[in-house]
């Protein structure tokens, strides 16, 4: 058995939607190729307000559930409730980064008429406080799959002692964290799965805890983990946040270099030689900008709404599902300022030395948001070609007329047909282009992997 603080990834697939829209209202046609990125590794969530911070974890386990432990940090007795894999899709949608090649212009083709949270699912709670050997136990409850401890104790030795001796083994290069820890005057979080839970029933937690400070225990999270820990953290809070006391970099648009040949772009190559140039210490600001408190809710909402048992909330029960929504969007953004609601995203691939100190989070000294939308700057390999477009004469199949031959034009060029909502006609795209229109859908619902080139 063994202690371990893992996270695991559930992208979603969204439906996106698309129209079709008449010849007559095509300005001009554009050739351009697009690509996603996606996270891997763990992902945590953060929101910080004036009151309290809440730390979102999302973790998985492969091995026998009665081996399952997670211990986490903390400052004195913390609120706990149970999440669900489909806000941190949410998120990651929201957030969502494209790069997308630079825009070919191409003539126009011929106008020849129109065509055609509450308790937050805790289940049987008891509460119990107390002394055991040298261990002050905080706070003692079951919510949801977990049974979960919040202890305190001046003793490392102690502490360790009573994990040990209630299922929960502490590996020796963890022994020497936690002491560190107790030095601080930290307590902790203990939570395993219920005796006859399977690890299907695992689902992310939260925990508040008062005040507004935030600070990612990257020490803990180093228990069981390999030379590199890929970490994606979200941060919810008043304004823009970013890492605190490490190296930070952006991706600029002008570094970036598209192959037409392959269709993708120098991203990933550019992340990697940043990380390894730093060590692993480095953190990659991915992205920040304001966001309404609705874009956050209202997927998840409707989720909910539509589709109980993909929300992951509620075990299948409606009413349910809603108040553990409700409890879980309260700690979200309930607490913060909508008019001044922002997200930030940070990746890291940290090393084990990265690893030696906790995460702090703080405003950042520019209010600026950070592009998660690329069109790169350079390219390499062999562009497109624009289509050609047949007299309005002729007719190449799909219909009479101007339409059948400008249909036919595109049919021919092996490309989608024009769709372009700012009259614009965009071919030959891979494209993400679409995430926005399918937040406001229910695609949300949908948690299969979605594997995209980069």
């Amino acid at each position: 058995m063994r202690l371990a603080s893992v996270l695991v990834l559930a992208m979603p697939l969204l439906a996106v939607a698309t129209t079709t829209r008449d010849a007559s209202a095509c300005g001009g046609c554009f050739v351009q190729q697009s690509e996603s990125t996606q996270v891997t590794g763990h992902r945590m969530v953060f929101s910080v307000s004036k009151t309290e911070s809440t730390l979102w974890d999302q973790f998985s386990y492969s091995g026998n559930p009665k081996e399952f432990a997670w211990v986490l940090p903390i400052h004195g007795k913390v609120e706990i409730g149970l999440s669900s894999d489909a806000l941190f899709a949410d998120l990651e949608q929201i957030s969502a980064i494209s790069v997308r090649s630079p825009l070919i212009t191409c003539p126009q083709p011929p106008f020849c008429g129109s065509r055609g949270d509450s308790a937050a699912g805790a289940g049987g709670t008891t509460t119990a406080t107390g002394t055991d050997h040298g261990v002050d136990i905080l706070a003692q409850e079951v919510v949801g799959p977990y049974e979960t401890v919040q202890l305190s104790s001046k003793d490392p030795k102690a502490l360790t002692a009573w994990l040990e001796n209630h299922g929960y083994s502490v590996p020796d290069d963890v022994v020497p964290v936690i002491a560190a820890y107790v030095k601080d005057g930290f307590d902790f979080l203990a939570l395993k799965l219920v005796p006859g839970k399977a690890v299907s029933a695992m689902r992310p937690v939260r925990v508040t805890t008062p005040g507004a400070g935030a600070a990612l225990p990257l020490r803990m999270v180093a228990a069981g983990t390999g030379a590199i820990t890929p970490i994606t953290l979200w941060v919810l809070g008043e304004g823009r946040y970013e890492p605190k006391g490490v190296p930070t970099f952006e991706i600029k648009p002008t570094d970036i270099v598209w192959d037409w040949d392959s269709q993708s772009s120098n991203y990933a190559r550019l992340k990697s030689d940043q990380f390894a140039a730093s060590d692993g210490k480095a953190w990659l600001v991915e992205g920040a900008e304001p966001v309404s408190r609705y874009a956050v809710e209202g997927p998840l909402q409707q989720l909910v709404q539509y589709d109980v048992k993909a929300s992951g909330y509620g075990e299948g029960d409606a009413a349910k599902a809603q108040e553990e929504l409700t409890a879980d969007l309260a700690k979200l953004v309930g607490t913060l300022d909508e008019g001044s609601l922002w997200w930030s995203r940070a990746h890291g691939e940290l090393s084990r030395a990265a690893l030696a100190s906790d995460l702090g989070l703080g405003a950042a000294g520019e209010q600026l948001a950070v592009t998660r939308d690329f069109e790169a700057g350079k390219t390499t390999g062999t562009a497109p070609a624009c289509p050609s477009f047949p007299p309005c004469d002729e007719d190449v199949g799909g219909g009479s007329g101007a339409g059948g031959a400008w249909q036919g034009a595109w049919a021919g060029n092996g490309s989608a047909q024009p769709s372009n909502p700012s009259g614009g006609c965009a071919i030959g795209a891979d494209g993400d282009a679409g995430y926005l229109t399918a937040l406001a859908g229910l695609g949300l619902a949908a948690f299969a992997a979605r594997r995209r080139r980069r």
